[in-house]
This record gives structure tokens, sequence and C-alpha cells, in this order.
């Protein structure tokens, strides 16, 4: 596997890799006033260079990932 080098290499993997499941992603974020909220694949219409587009038509910055976790495990945190 070639080495990815950005969070959103690392969510098209995810998405176009047919030996993982989408929808078991999970996307933690900051969520200003809430703190921290999360999302999942499945959610996720289109993933931009700097943003990330839900189906419900609210945009996610990429500056505000905090973490991905795909079945549980911890695959990308900000430090």
């Amino acid at each position: 596997m070639k080495k990815l080098k950005t969070l959103r290499d690392l969510l098209n993997f995810f998405r176009w890799n047919p030996d993982f499941d989408f929808d078991r992603v999970v996307v933690e974020y900051i969520d200003r006033p809430k703190g921290t909220s999360e999302f999942y694949g499945m959610d996720i219409e289109d993933i931009g260079h700097k943003f990330i587009y839900l189906k419900d038509s609210t945009t996610i910055p990429m500056h505000r990932i905090v973490r991905v976790t795909y079945d549980g495990e911890v695959w990308w945190e900000k430090v």
C-alpha cells in the first residue's frame, strides 16, 4: 500500500477501496459551540481539498477534523 499523505487521501482510500466498508468510518471534528461532534462515512457527499461536504448540506473544514477511526481503531489523529 502506498503511503497516504493527507487526511483527504485516507478518506478517499476508505471510500474507494473494496476491502473497506466506508460506512464504518467515523470522523470526529471540532463543532463550535458544542465541542466535538462526529459523522460517518455514509454521511459524506464529497471530499474536497479543504472541506468535506455532507449529504445534509453541512460543510466541514478539513482543519477541524481531529480523529478518523475505522471499526473503533484510530487511523488518523491530529497532534
